[in-house]
């Protein structure tokens, strides 16, 4: 609303502000959210009119020429029944209850990240590679138990999502066994995240190798990709001589399974990734459990 009403005005690295006067316009916030409210209430009209539905459709575009189509279920009479196949509705729940959704890596840095301090340019060198997430949290599948998880207080990882990004791990085609997992530093979910480490390094047999430090902790704010990897940018680290190096340097460049609790922006994962692989770490396959959006 800022920058359509010229009080900012985007610059490299984020916003400033233009010096134009700006109020908060009530009157006009309001008819915007009549209109909205009149949208609603038209597409409940549309399911319920007992007249031709392409006229009702035109009619709401202004369309002088509206008038009955002669071809749907109002003209025509016929009600197209409503019932689902029990093989399609079958279909349907394992489509919807299977987990797992692909995390692309992040390819390139931000722009002009030299600008806030950031010493980071182009293409990134050594990405993590195509990761998973149990679901989606705008899913109508798995997303509904996830949005349950993240509206209740920290608590260890559940059995049935535990079984659930199992079945991910087992399907995700990896060119190596991992051979160790890595659990970055959550904030706000520090015994989930620890228990996910912990509970798939008994189940997948695979060794816990520890956790990354946080050396800063700077809340991120909504903002710009560039702003968010600013934040996080250092805030992850590996100390020489710490008992995660350590296990690293066992490794001999192995890929390395690494967990978080859910991927906004991705950039705190692609942070991770940069200092693993400074460590000496090799691919590096990102697990979380939810991804937002």
């Amino acid at each position: 609303v800022l920058d359509v009403d010229g009080a900012v005005r985007r610059v490299t690295g984020g916003w400033t502000a233009t010096g134009q006067p700006w109020a908060y316009d009530q009157d006009r916030y309001d008819r915007v959210a009549a209109s909205r409210r009149d949208e609603q209430q038209a597409v409940r009209d549309y399911l319920t009119t007992t007249g031709c539905r392409m006229e009702f459709l035109r009619r709401q575009l202004d369309d002088v020429g509206a008038e009955p189509c002669g071809r749907c279920d109002r003209c025509t009479h016929i009600a197209w029944p409503t019932a689902v196949s029990d093989a399609s509705l079958a279909a349907a729940r394992s489509a919807l209850g299977q987990p797992g959704v692909t995390v692309e890596a992040k390819k390139l840095w931000p722009t002009q990240m030299q600008v806030l301090g950031v010493p980071l340019s182009g293409r990134i060198a050594a990405p993590a590679e195509p990761g998973r997430a149990l679901g989606r949290l705008s899913d109508v599948g798995w997303g509904g138990r996830l949005r349950e998880l993240f509206s209740a207080p920290d608590a260890e990882l559940s059995d049935d999502l535990l079984r659930a990004v199992v079945q991910v791990l087992a399907g995700w085609d990896w060119q190596q066994r991992p051979v160790g997992i890595v659990a970055v530093p959550s904030r706000s979910r520090p015994q989930l995240v620890a228990s996910l480490a912990g509970q798939l390094s008994r189940v997948g047999r695979l060794p816990l190798l520890g956790t990354l430090d946080r050396l800063s902790d700077e809340p991120s704010a909504r903002s710009n990709s560039a702003q968010r990897l600013r934040v996080v940018h250092g805030s992850l680290g590996l100390p020489p001589g710490s008992e995660l190096a350590q296990a690293l340097s066992t490794t001999a460049g192995g890929p390395v399974l690494l967990v978080d609790d859910r991927i906004d922006t991705g950039w705190t994962l692609t942070e991770a990734t940069r200092v693993l692989k400074a460590a000496g770490a090799g691919p590096v396959l990102p697990l979380v459990l939810a991804l937002e959006g």
